[in-house]
């Protein structure tokens, strides 16, 4: 069963725990109705017992303690909801985007770093006169949806470090991101050993062909945290970096 599965469960019980207790007071309404004038103008109304009308306000006042109690119980439910996730993992996925284009996912992701960005660019630019660089940025990312929120994996070709023995790692400035209603929030920085394989412009989409050289993120609802994977030459291994939600 998933959590998404068992925390829906939770709820739909605690709403037919809250029936009875709703329905006992609609009852108790109907039998204590508010001050009619003309009940009070009928002539030898029945009177109704005392003990019968004790025992009926005793049970309003046992539904009325139910219905709160119930109330408690689906308020503490309810904030769960917004992290209601089946546990899952993606892959990184090499992609670029704009530094000077219009603004997207990845720049509200980076958006302290994107001067950095650009002028790290403009250094590169005048090193090589030569060749025309757009200005765009690198990264390796995915994105886990949640009820209300998404978080974002990002890793950025940016002051990466490397070895001339293994050109298909390195390891990259990171971050996790928290998206709700477009706001953003850095939940982690960190460096993260990237495996991906360089295509004809760099990391870019043509790095995501082959499947022998990548990295994988993944996210645990019931920790709240992120774990990663290597694949390196297409053998696993898991990646000593953990990342837990505040």
């Amino acid at each position: 069963m998933t959590t998404r599965t068992r925390l829906f469960s939770s709820l739909i019980r605690a709403q037919r725990f809250l029936a009875w207790p709703l329905a006992s007071l609609r009852q108790a309404e109907k039998q204590f109705p508010q001050a009619d004038p003309l009940l009070f103008r009928r002539r030898f109304a029945p009177l109704t017992p005392a003990p019968v009308l004790a025992s009926r306000f005793a049970s309003a006042n046992i539904a009325k303690e139910i219905f709160v109690s119930a109330v408690a119980v689906i308020t503490l439910l309810v904030p769960f909801a917004s992290y209601a996730q089946d546990a899952a993992s993606h892959r990184l996925v090499a992609e670029d985007f704009s530094l000077v284009g219009p603004a997207s996912l990845q720049t509200a992701v980076w958006a302290d770093k994107i001067a950095k960005l650009r002028a790290d660019r403009a250094e590169v630019q005048a090193l090589a006169p030569g060749v025309h660089l757009k200005p765009i940025a690198q990264v390796w990312t995915t994105t886990f949806k949640g009820a209300d929120r998404s978080y974002v994996v990002s890793a950025v070709n940016n002051s990466c470090t490397s070895s001339s023995a293994d050109p298909n790692s390195l390891t990259c400035p990171a971050r996790v991101v928290e998206i709700i209603g477009g706001k953003t929030r850095v939940i982690a920085n960190f460096d993260l050993p990237i495996s991906s394989v360089r295509g004809e412009y760099g990391f870019d989409a043509s790095s995501n062909s082959q499947t022998r050289f990548m990295t994988i993120a993944s996210f645990d609802p019931s920790t709240r945290s992120f774990s990663f994977t290597d694949v390196s030459n297409g053998e696993k291994s898991p990646i000593d970096v953990h990342i837990k939600l505040q």
